[in-house]
């Protein structure tokens, strides 16, 4: 029995006293100075300003420092324990450290769930130990922590190298990522304020570090390395809130699966755990990138420059194919470079060479003169015409690039919060150390394309910050809840296993008690049938076989379209029920011609919750994998987003001077899906596809629809709140 479950368990207090304590300890320290213990050990007694107690029953000292047997025999109280002990003897060291009344514990140690079944059962326990006490504890299977803060100065991880003080908060799963992180901080020329390598996140996860970072004073940008997620909703609610003041750049790892899952919808087939993860960033207002690289690339530009306030951005090089190199990319990314007005041209042109361009790119033609540079980007500096602007120098020595960047930081400085500026110094060594001084730091950048690959993502997270500031959820009070939720449950009462799909007069039930309109429809057993039907509506009608075991009934022949008249209506109801012998029966629906075919769907992605996906519809949408994914709720801005962020939505705009689509419209069936998904988390695959989008105010039509309940809720849809930001 879990007895965490039969206890009240103490909150934990937060990561103050990991990251701000008063007295350390480390069990376990190790007398030799090139283990992990003993590194660990040597760095908190070179670093922090506090004691620091080594715990070791089998050596007298460590490090010159006399050792303790135990935690409980340091006759001083102990706020931070680290804990670097064989993964068997972790449980008893931290029952020592609970009667020692510690505050914060950090266990460096491996063989948890990282190793298996076993391991996992030991970590369960350690996790119960710790809940219960209320003291919070970073790992296991970790790295360390460090915070540069001059009144702190806590070293507490077993790399060799001492990090930089800056204003970037640090978190990462991966503890091997953490020994690299400080010559990443050099090589980039930036500093940290506090790190914590998250390990296992038996405890302590991702959310909290952000709560600690949102309150931190001495943290401007956080940067985070995650492969995977403890509480998505949770990390949405508290990313959503800090990503309004502070930057969160982050990488996601496991992009892949590696195994494939049987689908049993067009939308389960086209989502999955990486497109869950990109939702989940997108509506936090979290900045994702691909690679480490782009990480420290970002981080740059975010930790010392006011952010964009635009997309335009010149280009000020010396020479044009780098600058070519450049503009493709911010073109390639949805940044503008604007012609330059005229006014601004003959100012820059003043002192130039004549075969010097003064358009954007502003080209100089090889020249290595600092006041050249230093009297253009002053120009530019001053243009109201753009909002970024990206120093491009092919140096030929040192001196003239040290010169050059000297000139470009001084320049910055004194317009630092009314442009974002960007160095490129293309040489093999480090970027010039002159771009930064104590007061100003331009990013600097050894490619024209990393460059402008950061800039692009820092505008277009600006960007969603704005979009997401007035968002709402929007109420639809003629939903019919009560016949939405006996649907769902009369349906659950009937399956003998977990989930099933509702049958079609469920399906087309439910689309009306959700207010989304569908074509007039009717279930027939007879060609005759059939017929009475179409004559009844005087329509062009279509026809679909009715089947619980065929998903795509075009591939088989079940749907014929725009049949009218006795005849041909007879010969297509022998044509679908000839393509399944199961067919229990056949559609008759009316046909609605013109508009264009998206679909709509949702299913549920552990442990995000439900997905939504909208994207081009029809038989074509597997080939294509075009589609946007949001986690539910959507919000206003979340629906609008998702509909202008595929590649087909020219389609839907007016392409080629054709009537623009009934966008509001199909906006309605995005918010309506969401809604019913809060009434009835028990949907856990949803597919409308096609749903047709008609032109002007003519609104959106499911044309088909298949809706799969479940008796197993997952974290996420059980908990899912409207009331996210």
């Amino acid at each position: 029995m879990n007895t965490a479950c039969t206890v009240e368990l103490k909150r934990p207090s937060g990561l103050q006293p990991i990251l701000r304590p008063r007295s350390v300890a480390v069990i376990g320290a190790g007398r030799d100075p090139q283990s992990m213990s003993g590194r660990l050990f040597r760095n908190l007694l070179s670093s922090f300003r506090g004691p620091v107690y080594p715990v070791n029953p089998k050596a007298p000292e460590v490090a010159g420092i006399r050792t303790f047997a135990s935690i409980e025999n340091i006759p001083e109280p102990v706020d931070l324990v680290f804990i670097a002990v064989p993964a068997a003897s972790v449980l008893a060291v931290v029952e020592q450290c609970i009667q020692k009344r510690v505050k914060g514990l950090v266990v460096i140690s491996a063989g948890f769930s990282e190793t298996g079944a076993a391991g996992k059962h030991l970590e369960s326990k350690l996790r119960e130990l710790v809940h219960v006490a209320g003291i919070p504890m970073i790992g296991p299977n970790c790295f360390g922590v460090f915070n540069t803060d001059p009144a702190v100065r806590l070293l507490g991880t077993f790399g060799t190298a001492a990090p930089p003080r800056g204003h970037l908060g640090i978190g990462s799963q991966s503890g091997a990522l953490g020994v690299v992180i400080p010559d990443y901080l050099q090589h980039w020329n930036l500093g940290a304020s506090t790190f914590v390598s998250i390990g296992n996140k038996a405890d302590i996860g991702e959310t909290e570090l952000l709560e600690y970072w949102r309150d931190d004073p001495s943290t401007r940008a956080i940067l985070l390395y995650l492969e995977s997620f403890r509480a998505p909703q949770e990390f949405r609610r508290i990313a959503s809130e800090v990503s309004r003041h502070k930057p969160i750049v982050a990488i996601k790892a496991g992009r892949t699966s590696a195994g494939a899952r049987a689908a049993g919808s067009h939308t389960a087939a086209l989502v999955g755990p990486d497109r869950a993860a990109e939702a989940l960033f997108l509506q936090s207002g979290v900045l994702r990138v691909d690679t480490l690289e782009e990480l420290f690339d970002v981080a740059s530009l975010l930790a010392v420059q006011s952010l964009p306030r635009g997309n335009r951005v010149a280009i000020l090089t010396n020479a044009g194919g780098p600058a070519i190199l450049c503009a493709d990319v911010l073109a390639a990314r949805g940044l503008m470079l604007p012609e330059l007005t005229l006014g601004t041209q003959t100012e820059l042109r003043r002192g130039l060479r004549p075969e010097a361009s003064v358009g954007n790119p502003v080209d100089l033609i090889g020249s290595i003169e600092p006041v050249e540079f230093q009297r253009c980007l002053g120009v530019l500096m001053d243009s109201d015409e753009v909002d970024s602007v990206i120093v491009i120098f092919v140096p030929r020595d040192p001196a003239a690039a040290a010169d050059v960047a000297k000139a470009v930081r001084e320049t910055a400085s004194v317009h630092r919060k009314s442009k974002t500026v960007l160095a490129v110094f293309m040489q093999t060594t480090e970027v010039p150390a002159e771009l930064a001084d104590d007061k100003t730091r331009i990013p600097g950048f050894q490619f024209p394309e990393a460059a402008a690959g950061a800039l692009a993502r820092v505008v277009n997270y600006v960007h969603q910050r704005r979009a997401h500031k007035k968002e709402s959820i929007p109420t639809f009070p003629d939903i019919n809840l009560d016949a939405c939720r006996a649907i769902v449950s009369d349906a659950l009462d009937s399956t003998g296993t977990d989930s099933r799909w509702l049958e079609l007069p469920d399906v087309l039930r439910l689309l009306e008690a959700v207010g989304l309109k569908a074509p007039r429809s009717k279930i027939v057993s007879s060609a005759d049938a059939a017929v009475a039907v179409a004559d009844e509506w005087d329509a062009p009608v279509v026809l679909k076989i009715v089947s619980s075991t065929v998903l795509h009934k075009t591939d088989v022949g079940g749907v014929v379209v725009n049949v009218r008249g006795a005849d041909l209506v007879r010969a297509a109801f022998q044509q679908v029920m000839v393509s399944s012998p199961g067919a229990t029966g056949v559609l008759v629906q009316e046909y609605i011609a013109g508009g264009c075919e998206t679909l709509i769907g949702a299913s549920r992605e552990e442990p995000f919750g439900h997905l939504l996906a909208f994207g081009c519809g029809g038989i074509d949408v597997e080939i294509l994998d075009d589609i946007a994914c949001r986690l539910h709720p959507l919000t206003d801005v979340d629906a609008h987003q998702m509909i202008h962020g595929v590649r087909t939505a020219r389609r839907l705009t007016g392409f080629r001077g054709q009537t623009a689509a009934d966008i509001n419209g199909l906006q309605n069936v995005l918010l309506r899906v969401s809604s019913l998904l809060t009434i009835a988390p028990e949907i856990c695959e949803l597919d409308f596809n096609p749903v047709k989008v008609l032109a002007g105010c003519g609104g959106a039509f499911v044309l088909d629809a298949r809706v799969r309940v479940s008796h197993t809720l997952s974290g996420g849809a059980a908990t899912c709140s409207p009331d996210l930001r």
